[in-house]
């Protein structure tokens, strides 16, 4: 079953007033140029590529926090930029995880707090099931109970980004994206959470899009991984297949010294 596809999907931005094309016409950055993508139930796709290759820009469009230039993004069939389609069922189904823990977690709410948020918005008629919920997300990123009391400034940074996880997991997504999510982390917490990921993502039957710079770290996770080059989707690969194999000459530089 294809839970997200991706055709034909272009989005553009102005660039600044100062700088316009033939006959005064003002000219268009395009950040993302003609992607597609078939993502299936119970993938996990990485995303790779440079700064300003449009990796986070797709995210930001499948969330809709920006609109599209052009082309369609259908989620479980259903067209995502559609009238019939609604925020709610759209971020009951889709969730993100950012690289920034920090900024993401209010400071002044407990984990608790933070947990149960999604869960009352969410679940709001099954108020008998919060507690059982809160605790099995706890439990899928590997924190015991006592971590409810505290706060964030009481963690360390890749308990802070469970914490993260735990509130993506608490509204039962199907599809989870994590921009940078592990890019801030030391190297042991990073191979701890990845662990932790490949777990959560098999009892849950979840698919990811597992965007980074890491390549390692997306050669572990991942089923798929897609190379962005200046907007444009250059190459896709099985992470089963030797990577001296890729035809790209962006994509050999990339992963030169990992075959």
């Amino acid at each position: 079953m294809n839970l997200l596809e991706l055709r034909e999907v272009t989005k553009e931005y102005p660039t600044s007033s100062r700088r316009k094309g033939w006959f005064g016409q003002k000219t268009q950055v395009q950040a993302v140029n003609r992607v597609n993508v078939t993502i299936q139930k119970a993938q996990t796709w990485g995303l790779v590529g440079e700064s300003g290759s449009g990796k986070s820009t797709l995210a930001k469009l499948i969330l809709k926090i920006e609109p599209l230039t052009a082309g369609e993004i259908f989620l479980k069939g259903q067209c995502l930029y559609g009238k019939k389609m609604k925020d709610l069922f759209i971020y009951k189904t889709i969730q993100l995880v950012l690289q920034d823990s920090s900024s993401s977690l209010h400071p002044k709410l407990s984990i608790r707090e933070i947990l149960m948020d999604p869960i009352r918005n969410f679940f709001p008629k099954q108020k008998g099931e919060w507690e059982d919920r809160l605790l099995k997300c706890l439990q899928l990123v590997e924190l015991d109970p006592t971590f409810l009391s505290r706060y964030p400034h009481q963690l360390s940074g890749g308990q802070k980004q469970r914490v993260a996880i735990a509130r993506a997991l608490a509204v039962g997504p199907e599809f989870i994206i994590f921009d940078e999510s592990l890019a801030s982390l030391d190297e042991e917490s990073q191979h701890s959470i990845l662990s932790s990921l490949k777990s959560i993502r098999e009892e849950e039957q979840l698919t990811y899009l597992f965007i980074t710079h890491d390549l390692q770290s997306a050669m572990q996770l991942c089923d798929q991984i897609a190379i962005m080059y200046q907007g444009e989707l250059v190459e896709t690969f099985s992470c089963s297949e030797d990577v001296r194999t890729l035809q790209h000459p962006y994509s050999q530089l990339l992963f030169q010294g990992l075959g």
